[in-house]
């Protein structure tokens, strides 16, 4: 079962309806200010935390983000306002940019080994951002796996697990974007077949 935390996300209900929706495994959606109560054999094998308004300094109540993290040892990933609670969680910091991001943006990849990209054989994709934050400084075991002109940290994952951040939407940002979904429903034991 796939654990979606929706932060009033449009992407996210756009992923869903194009994709999630003919899947075979279960996907279950929680508003961001919503108690995380699941059905006692809910087995979740991973978790999204989609994007959004704000940031997670503002007073948004995201606790249901934090409440996921904290109590499943699952693949986790983040997409822009989910890159940035991933970050923040973690003890890193984010830090405002100097005007709001809202296009598709080349992003480089600067670890291609990572399984994250398999199949993906390029050394940019374009991704479509929206967001006037970013991961100005990387927590403590994480690393960069993608920049962009406007975000050094534009990917990150935990060095030792799998959790990922991207600060862009991947999940609208076409072929390889659909790839880097698909790659980590993978890593949750998720079939997209």
């Amino acid at each position: 079962m796939l654990l979606v935390i929706d932060n009033q996300s449009a992407f996210i209900k756009k992923f869903k309806r194009n994709f999630l929706a003919d899947m075979d495994f279960e996907t279950i959606f929680f508003d961001h200010n919503q108690p995380l109560i699941l059905p006692e054999k809910a087995n979740i094998q991973g978790i999204i935390l989609s994007g959004g308004r704000g940031n997670p300094y503002e007073p948004l109540n995201l606790t249901t983000n934090f409440v996921a993290m904290l109590n499943f040892q699952v693949p986790v990933l983040g997409l822009c306002l989910g890159h940035e609670i991933i970050a923040i969680a973690n003890r890193g910091r984010i830090k405002k940019l100097k005007s709001y991001n809202n296009k598709k943006e080349s992003v480089r990849i600067t670890d291609k080994k990572d399984p994250i990209f398999e199949t993906i054989d390029v050394d940019a994709i374009p991704l479509i951002k929206k967001h006037g934050w970013h991961v100005s400084h990387l927590p403590p075991n994480f690393v960069s796996l993608g920049e962009s002109d406007t975000c050094y940290n534009e990917i990150i994952r935990h060095k030792s697990k799998p959790i990922y951040g991207f600060q862009s939407h991947p999940e609208v940002s076409g072929e390889a974007g659909i790839q880097i979904m698909i790659n980590f429903l993978k890593m949750c034991g998720l079939s997209c077949e």
